[in-house]
This record gives C-alpha cells, structure tokens and sequence, in this order.
C-alpha cells in the first residue's frame, strides 16, 4: 500500500469528488438535496428513524458497495468504524470507495520497539496476532481516515474547506482500503 505518483491537485479533485457523490446519494435517497452546505449531516449516524429504518440503511448501503466491487467484509467494517468514530456511514463509504484515506503507519500494526527484549515466561498464545495483519492494518487505515475527516469537519465551518484540508494533509493520499 504505497502512495501512487498522484499530484496534490488530483487528490484535492477527488476530495471534491467524495463530497459530491455523497450529496449525489443523499438526494437520490430522500428526492432532495438535505446537504445545505452544513456538516452537521456529514457527523454521526442519521437520526431520522427507527431500528428498522437503519437495518434498512444498513443493507442498502452494504449492497451499493456490492455493486462498486467492494468485499462484504470491508464494507461491514466500514459501516461499523464510521458509526463508531462519528461519522455517516454513507460519507465513509464514498471515501472509501474514493480509495482516498491516510497511509498506512510505516511501522504497519507493530508499536513494540525495533530490538524488543524477549521473556522466557510470556505464553506462546500471546505472541500470535489476534486478526490476520491485513485486517488491523485496514482497520486502523479506515479509523485514522474517518477520525481525521471528522475533526477537519468539526473545525471547519464549509464541508468542502474540511475535504481540502484533509486532501492537504502530507500522509493523505489515494491508497485504497
């Protein structure tokens, strides 16, 4: 997962894209244009129903990432981090559809220090991952990426300025998920 040679200007333009289609499926979804130019919609999950309005949410969005090629697994795990960190899961998954997000830490999921010290007593069960390494370097991709979309959003008073700035950020770029 390393950064394409794509100028900074390109991913600004599909900054601009993201926030566009999402407006696109918002007004698709209810036959107007809700967006009004205020972030409060683009933050957290929408209250504008029931449990069964969003288990119907949940799979309309989970089958339009069917649709775009994305893996179920991703898709559940995108819906799931954006409701977790705050953000609508349908902003995420344009985002994520983008491919759009911030690299992945260098040091992949390891924090521990490069010569850690070895104990003879540590069980052998600890030292095995608990997920497959691909899937917490996603997850941590898509919590850092909704995470930074989301303070860019609160801080900023126009979505679009909040999108540029995150397409501004030196570790954002289009990596894919």
């Amino acid at each position: 997962m390393s950064e394409p040679d794509t100028p900074r200007m390109d991913i600004e333009t599909n900054a601009d894209h993201v926030l566009e289609a999402y407006r696109e499926r918002r007004r698709r979804r209810r036959a107007e244009d809700t967006f009004f130019g205020s972030s409060s919609c683009l933050l957290g999950h929408d209250p504008d129903g029931s449990e069964g309005e969003g288990i119907r949410r949940r799979a309309e969005l989970m089958d339009d990432a069917r649709a775009a090629g994305m893996s179920p697994e991703l898709a559940d795990m995108m819906y799931d981090i954006a409701v977790e960190e705050g953000l609508d899961p349908g902003l995420a998954f344009e985002l994520v559809r983008s491919g759009l997000g911030v690299a992945p830490p260098e040091e992949g999921i390891d924090n521990s220090p490069s010569q850690p010290t070895t104990d003879k007593y540590t069980p052998g069960w600890l030292m095995q991952p608990p997920a497959p390494t691909d899937t917490m370097l996603r997850e941590r991709m898509l919590r850092l990426s909704f995470r930074r979309v989301r303070g860019l959003l609160e801080t900023h008073p126009e979505p679009a300025d909040a999108f540029r700035a995150f397409a501004r950020e030196p570790d954002v770029g289009a990596y894919g998920y």
